[in-house]
């Protein structure tokens, strides 16, 4: 086995044991008291990910998170932490460390988990921050995909990792500008930021693995490739669900009947109501 399937191989068995250690004791402890009560990020959140899984993952790195409180560690410091590691990613993919490269990828979506709670819990929470925080984001899916792109740059491959981008952006396109029009999206499609990382770092992690075992072109890491068909195509599917949703909504907005507000009455010398004071003239009348 190369030296590249022993880098993915190791950290994945520890995390392995690690994770199901975990699992075992967040079960006990649900079992006994019950999942915690869902916040609001929590009930938009319908991706792949359920509910319960969603709890255990937050309850695994709630120690991480308090040793950050204790630090003083500001929201700000982890964006920038988490764009040092999807960089360090998309260089390692570009030349062909997938091992690494998806590890890094794996734990930069790990480490963005932290801005937002840290923010909550410091009393640190802006407009700025959250601008600042979506835009990371973008930036780092946009540079893991480059390096993806720049390795496959001479095969068919490259035509998959287009799609996932370009469908990645389409759905943080469509919710920003469904938000902005203000109907609300985010809570349609399931394949989300926090699936696409899981997925795509996931498959790209078990790719030297899988070409150590199945050397058949081992070069072209074909875990990774079928990582990036589900997670391109997927994506595509929840962008055009949430395009749909909104279109469909704003339709529905513009052709609401509104009611004309009427002007005050004014009085004409005679004192009568004049054409002009809001009563339908004879031209005007007619259903509407």
């Amino acid at each position: 086995m190369n030296s590249s399937a022993v880098l993915s191989l190791v950290p994945l068995l520890v995390l392995k044991g690690i994770f199901l250690t975990g699992l075992a004791i967040f079960a006990f402890q649900v079992r006994r008291s019950g999942l915690p009560t869902p916040t609001e990020a929590s009930k938009q959140h319908r991706g792949l990910i359920g509910r319960f899984l969603q709890h255990y993952l937050v309850w695994m790195v709630g120690p991480i998170e308090r040793a950050l409180l204790r630090a003083r560690i500001s929201p700000n410091q982890i964006t920038a932490g988490s764009l040092l590691l999807s960089s360090s990613a998309a260089v390692a993919l570009g030349a062909g460390y997938f091992g690494l490269g998806g590890w890094l990828y794996l734990f930069n979506g790990i480490v963005d988990i932290f801005d937002g709670r840290v923010a909550r819990a410091t009393g640190k929470v802006s407009t700025s921050g959250a601008f600042a925080d979506s835009v990371a984001d973008r930036f780092s899916e946009a540079a893991v995909f480059s390096g993806l792109a720049w390795y496959y740059r001479h095969t068919p491959v490259l035509l998959l990792v287009l799609v996932a981008l370009s469908s990645s952006f389409l759905i943080s396109y469509t919710r920003a500008r469904g938000e902005g029009l203000g109907v609300s999206g985010g809570d349609v499609g399931r394949m989300q930021r926090p699936e696409r990382i899981f997925f795509l770092g996931l498959t790209i992690v078990l790719s030297p693995i899988v070409a150590a075992l199945v050397p058949v072109q081992a070069e072209m890491y074909w875990a990774a490739v079928v990582g990036l068909a589900l997670v391109g195509f997927a994506s595509l599917g929840t962008a055009f669900g949430r395009f749909r949703h909104i279109y469909r909504a704003l339709a529905e907005q513009q052709t609401a009947p509104v009611l004309p507000l009427r002007p005050l009455r004014r009085s004409s010398p005679n004192g009568k109501g004049s054409a002009e004071d809001g009563s339908p003239s004879r031209a005007s009348a007619g259903p509407n």
